[in-house]
């Protein structure tokens, strides 16, 4: 396991083995986790992709559709309604 150290300005660079390997370049996102006071966790991610991935579901939705079945669901429910 590489060690690395933090510069002044709070950076770490991460060792080439394991850019190369997890395909990382200049410019890709990163969440950190704070675990503990002594650990991080460090996960690669891809904010545009996972805000596309919830505007195609967001936009996939029949709100019309959602909101009758909504509604005919409460008034059998109310009028005591069974099919």
């Amino acid at each position: 396991m590489p060690v690395v150290k933090i510069d002044e300005k709070g950076r770490i660079l991460l060792p080439k083995e394991i850019r190369d390997r997890m395909n990382i370049k200049p410019g890709d996102e990163f969440l950190v986790a704070n675990i503990d006071e002594n650990a991080i966790i460090i996960k690669k991610t891809d904010v545009k992709k996972m805000l596309k991935g919830l505007i195609e579901k967001v936009n996939s939705i029949d709100l019309e559709k959602e909101i009758e079945e909504e509604g005919n669901k409460v008034a059998r429910k109310k009028y005591k309604i069974s099919y």
